[in-house]
Order: structure tokens, then sequence, then C-alpha cells
């Protein structure tokens, strides 16, 4: 029988029976009380009907309050959609059908949908719903039970729920463990949004299952309250997204303060633009190690151990429990540095989608997960992802990898946002067309921006249109939503 999350729990229980698990707001719960809490909180699923295979699409913020709902959830076996509280509310009801669940539970009570609807409180207490809706497709079984079901970041339209199981969660966690400079004795700093599997599995999850500390904080926001938490707590690991790393950095640049004792920074979620990484460790002299990572690998595919082996830019190297290939349009494997798709197998890969059989015979195929993204391996085994294979411009038959234009137009002065598309036009093809995000109070000159591309890019990869704008659609974790550029049209382009 494969060990499932609450199982690796119970034992982390025994184990540090005295040490402090959870730290919340002044909330401190220790190791040996976890069980009782989460029996109480099952308890109480279980009295208003909730049972085993419950489906519960979830818009909820980070709390302790929302991790001890998903620990009761994963031991009584009720499966979780988690989504940003942000999401709109048509859109939780769409993947509520979607998802075939039960009901939705949210900080405030639905306005326009009439959909049962749990309400977690401020403090802790869950009212649940008296009737819940039937469940029209069964959830398939496999070898480790279902533990979540994942949305998609979204990017590139409606979001696929990916199926999570417990021996994908753990698999990837214990990987990850051991590749990393990590340990038992270190504290996490948990801001990451729960709803994201970056940070549900590997900031909230991974420190309960190997006997460490983890401190909760609700957001970034107000940002006295982070480092009040990581002062009294003395945490030691961060994960982040780039975008945090970038509010830190301007954070600093307004008022004094400092990230102590902090040793661990990682970067996941999407690229780390350089210019990022580089203000962020002048600002505080610490150094971000990055990874790569996927909702269908649980999700951590690969990372730099520690900041004293890394490699800028890359990915680091692939996680044990993960195999992977870069091939070419063909399906044939590719020699180092050569750049093609990623494929992955093992045991923190998904089983698939929910529901969603043309999806999961395009992306599962012959016990490898085609995941769309592009990379190349150099001859140390170091990872290098080189963006999404749909994204790819071509230019007169040369490829043109947006990444790393976006890189270069991030280092024109004044330029806060970059993204960079294809668009197709009559009797000329495909051409690079950059989306521009001036910094506060800047103007950019679209001309100067081409000319500094012309610099340091080779012909073919120059933009050949410039729009400046506001702002990029992004996700909650601050994908930029690269579809919509592309169906969008504008007068206010410039041509070079």
């Amino acid at each position: 029988m494969l060990e499932t999350i609450p199982e690796r729990l119970e034992k982390m229980s025994r184990d540090y029976r005295g040490k402090v698990a959870i730290s919340f707001r002044g909330t401190r719960i220790l190791y040996r009380d976890l069980p009782g809490i989460i029996a109480q909180e099952v308890a109480a699923m279980q009295q208003a009907g909730i049972r085993p295979g419950t489906r519960v699409v979830t818009a909820i913020g980070n709390s302790w309050h929302a991790l001890r709902f998903y620990l009761a959830a994963l031991t009584l076996g009720v499966i979780p959609i988690p989504l940003s509280p942000r999401t709109p509310e048509d859109m939780q009801v769409n993947i509520l059908h979607a998802a075939s669940a039960q009901f939705l539970l949210r900080e405030t009570p639905l306005k326009d949908q009439d959909v049962p609807c749990a309400i977690l409180r401020e403090n802790g207490e869950i009212s649940y719903p008296s009737t819940f809706l039937p469940s029209s497709i069964p959830l398939p079984e496999f070898e480790s039970p279902v533990a979540a079901l994942f949305c998609t970041s979204g990017t590139t339209g409606m979001p696929k729920l990916v199926m999570l199981t417990h021996r994908n969660i753990l698999s990837d966690i214990d990987s990850c463990f051991d590749l990393v400079d990590i340990s038992p004795e270190d504290r996490m700093l948990g801001v990451l949004p729960m709803f994201h599997v970056f940070g549900f599995s590997i900031a909230y999850l991974l420190p309960l299952m190997k006997g460490m500390t983890l401190t909760i904080v609700p957001s970034l926001y107000p940002l006295e309250e982070l480092i009040a938490a990581l002062r009294e707590d003395q945490s030691t690991v961060f994960l982040g997204v780039p975008a945090m790393f970038s509010i830190l950095t301007g954070a600093r640049r307004k008022t004094s303060f400092d990230l102590y004792p902090l040793r661990l920074l990682i970067c996941g979620g999407d690229a780390l633009p350089s210019r990022v990484r580089e203000a962020f460790e002048e600002a505080f002299g610490l150094r971000i190690i990055e990874g790569y990572g996927i909702t269908e690998a649980s999700p951590v595919v690969a990372v730099n151990p520690s900041p004293e082996v890394r490699v800028p830019g890359s990915a680091g190297p692939v996680i044990s429990a993960i195999r992977l290939r870069i091939v070419n349009d063909a399906g044939e494997d590719l020699g180092t540095n050569e750049v093609g798709e990623i494929l992955l197998a093992g045991d923190p890969i998904s089983p698939g989608y929910f529901a969603n059989p043309e999806e999961n015979a395009r992306a599962f195929r012959e016990g490898w997960f085609c995941t769309g993204d592009l990379g190349r391996m150099d001859e140390r085994g170091i990872l290098y992802i080189e963006g999404r294979k749909k994204e790819v411009i071509i230019v007169s038959g040369f490829n043109v990898y947006p990444q790393e234009v976006e890189e270069v137009l991030l280092g024109f002065p004044g330029v806060a946002q970059a993204a960079v598309v294809g668009v197709k036009r009559e009797l000329r093809g495909e051409m690079v067309k950059a989306y521009i995000v001036p910094q506060e109070g800047v103007s950019l000159k679209p001309r100067e921006i081409v000319d500094f591309c012309r610099k340091h890019l080779p012909p073919h990869k120059v933009p050949r249109l410039v729009e400046i704008v506001p702002g990029l659609p992004q996700t909650v974790t601050g994908k930029v939503m690269k579809y919509l550029l592309t169906q969008a049209t504008s007068e206010k382009e410039y041509e070079a």
C-alpha cells in the first residue's frame, strides 16, 4: 500500500512531538497536537454530510484555518480544487461544474450564483451548506488516490484540471528535499498562495512532511507583518515567484529593512529576469536559486541545490524522481545544448486531466508527459528553459524564443515589464512584436527601444513592432496571458 499525505503527517507528529509545526499570527501548533485538531475538523465535515470522494472548490486565502481544512480534507479523502479568492464568481461556478464538485468553500457568500456554498469565517469556523450538488462524473481510481485537482495557470485560455495523487505530491516533495540544501532544522516562511500548486505542495506540505516549522503569512502586504513573522519565528527558507522578489526590492528602496535570518530563497512559477534577480541580490545581499516546475509534475522538475552551486539563469539539475527528455518535432532525442520540447516521466507526474480525454491523448503519450515547454540541457546536466513551444515565433525560417527577446528588453532603462509575441502580417509573414510597460513616470520612445535591441540581438530577433501599454494581462501568480495579447488589435503600435 502506497503512503498517503495523512500517514506521513502522522509519522511526523510522533517523530517531532514537542516541536512547533505551524505558526500563524501568534498561534503555535505542536506536531503532537496536529492529529487531534485535524480529527476535529474531519468530524465536523462528516457531521455536515461530507463523505470521502466529495469534491470542493476552495476560494480562500492563506491562513492556518485554510491549511487545517486542507489537511482534514486530505485525511477524509475529500478532493479540494483550490482557486484564488479573486477568481470571479462565475468562473468559480464554471470550474465547480467542470470538476463535478459538490460545493464551494469561500470567505464570503456568493452574490449572484445559486450553488451550495460553505463559509470560512475569520475565527476559523466553517459553516457548511445543508445540501450538496450530486456528482455526475466519477473520479478515476489509481494505485494512489487522487489528493487534489489543480487548475493549470490558464495562460492559454480555460484552465485544465490536473489530477495529483498522494504519491505524486510526496515523491516530488521527497526528491526536492533530497536535492536542495534544506533540513528539518530549517523554518519555512510560507507566503506563496495556497491555491497555487507550488505553494500548496512545496511551501506548505513539504515543511510538515519533513518535520520543519512552518510560519504562515497571508500575503506580502502589509510588509510589517511579514517582517515581524520572520523575526519572531527566525525563518530560514522563503519561496517566491518573480513578482514577489520584485515587490520586495521596490519596498526596500522606500524603507530600510532586511530579511535576516533567511538563507535559502527559491524562485519558481515563471522565468526570473536577470534584472530582477540582480536588483534583489544587490538590495538584500542574498542570492536567489531558481527552479523549473509545472502543475502536472506536482510541480518541481528541476532546481538549483543551493546558492553556493547555483547556475544563474538556469533551472538547475533535474530531481531524481523525474526522468526528462528533450526532443525535436519528430520525437527524436536531441543532444547537448539543442533546444527542443521537454518530456517528463516518473512518480511525480500526474495521471492526467480530469474529464478531458482530448487533452489527455495530446499531452500524455507512450508513458511521457509532453510539457509544451522548450528547454536545453548542458554538458553538466543543467536544465535551461527557453519558453513555450506554442509561443515560438518563426521569422524568415528562423526560430525566435520570446524569453530571450524579453530579457533584452528588460535591460532598457525605464522598462518595467515586457512581453513578446508573434503577429502575422499579410505579405510579410510572422513578425516579432513587443508590448512594453514603462516604469512609473517614465516616457519611452519605441524607436529607441528598437535601436537598443539591434545592438544586442541578431536582426531576425529584433522587434519590428512595439506598443507601449499601461499594463499586461496576467494570472494571479504573475504569468502574462499572451493569448489575450495576440487576440487584441491596436492602432498604437510602432513599426520599425
